[in-house]
């Protein structure tokens, strides 16, 4: 997906998007590493990005898409309206190249 998807840098995510052959759902696929932070830390960026994803940013990617998150550092310090607002700046520039 990193070499044939597009990609969108924020300050605290890559984002990665890519359309299949599918027309089913589209997926999130999360990547949190160690440098983030400890378990906790990292399983909060987590869920808080699939939150984001539920809500808002599904609707946004086309259906038969691939979606993968990659936390940088600093995201574990971020509240929720700030990861959503990153996020949602990277998904509607990537849906533009879909």
């Amino acid at each position: 997906m990193q070499r044939a998807g597009s990609r969108f840098q924020t300050a605290h995510f890559v984002v990665y998007a890519m359309r299949t052959e599918e027309t089913g759902p589209t997926r999130l696929g999360i990547t949190v590493s160690r440098r983030i932070g400890g378990a906790v830390m990292r399983n909060r960026v987590k869920r808080r990005v699939r939150e984001c994803f539920r809500m808002n940013l599904r609707a946004t990617i086309p259906a038969g898409s691939d979606l993968l998150v990659i936390a940088r550092t600093g995201a574990a310090r971020l509240e929720s309206r700030a990861i959503l607002d990153e996020l949602t700046t990277a998904t509607l520039n990537l849906r533009r190249r879909l």
